[in-house]
């Protein structure tokens, strides 16, 4: 069958204790060999040691043809290291759709938050049911705003608390300044995390302009655009030359908007009255 074989699915597998060794070895091998292999579901199949995740992983990174991986509820038992499984995947510059670590007790996952920093070939990850929190989340948050590549992650059933969720927000969407908002992280969907640009299905360009817009539009209920813009652009000639530009943003961000933001003819109209619109005039 190998060559045929497509997806090798193994769920809930006990596998007999003076022969364990042996049976990783034939089908670390067998992954290895198989170069139609594109997925693998390992499901509460408990991993007895960390030679044997090490070898399996190995299997699935020498295999480039397997772009799916799930392991649940394997790492969670008699120490074997989840987070380092994941790690040496992620860090092994191979390209994977999906790898899903659900239930396996992760727990400090400094490693696997600087491998995501490096933006690896990663399309989907899911973390749901681990033992993950506040500290675990900053540091994905911080990983989120160097990666471009992860389009998918899922955090479900952890120890993150409000703070920890925070911190996640803030690395999709940071309203403190216009820079801000644009250093955030606009290509990730985060699973039910409810925050400006963070809607399924949204274009890295989509979640961008949704946010610079509802920057725009909540500056613009108290009527401080133009007093934020010449913080940040400053009030020299050269930011006279960005006004056009800026006027023209408003239009184009707006088709991205949502719904309860402010019109873009009612900040338009704004940045006529409030903002560099005589010196606009006196330049030309």
């Amino acid at each position: 069958m190998e060559g045929r074989l497509k997806s090798i699915d193994m769920c809930r597998v006990r596998f007999p204790g003076p022969d364990v060794v042996e049976c990783y070895e034939i089908i670390a091998a067998s992954i290895g060999r198989n170069h139609g292999l594109e997925r693998l579901l390992w499901i509460s199949n408990q991993i007895p040691s960390d030679d044997q995740a090490d070898l399996l992983i190995e299997s699935l990174i020498v295999n480039r043809a397997i772009k799916d991986i799930r392991m649940e509820n394997c790492f969670n038992q008699d120490g074997v290291n989840g987070c380092r499984a994941l790690t040496s995947l992620m860090t092994s510059g191979r390209p994977f759709q999906e790898l899903d670590f659900s239930d396996n007790g992760l727990l400090g996952v400094d490693d696997a938050a600087a491998a995501l920093a490096t933006n690896p070939q990663l399309e989907k990850l899911f973390m749901n049911e681990n033992q993950l929190n506040d500290r675990d989340a900053e540091l994905i948050a911080e990983a989120l705003k160097r990666n471009t590549i992860l389009q998918e992650l899922t955090l479900d059933d952890n120890s993150i608390t409000s703070t920890g969720f925070q911190k996640l927000r803030t690395a999709i969407y940071d309203p403190s300044s216009l820079n801000a908002v644009e250093s955030c992280n606009h290509t990730c969907y985060v699973d039910h995390m409810d925050v400006e640009g963070n809607d399924y299905g949204m274009t890295p360009r989509q979640r961008r302009n949704q946010k610079l817009y509802k920057l725009l539009s909540t500056r613009h209920l108290d009527g401080s655009n133009a007093r934020h813009l010449n913080g940040e652009l400053g009030e020299d000639k050269y930011t006279i030359k960005l006004v056009p530009k800026v006027l023209h943003c408003i239009k184009l961000y707006s088709s991205d908007k949502a719904t309860d933001s402010s019109s873009p003819l009612s900040i338009t109209f704004e940045l006529i009255k409030t903002w560099m619109i005589p010196e606009l005039f006196e330049v030309h």
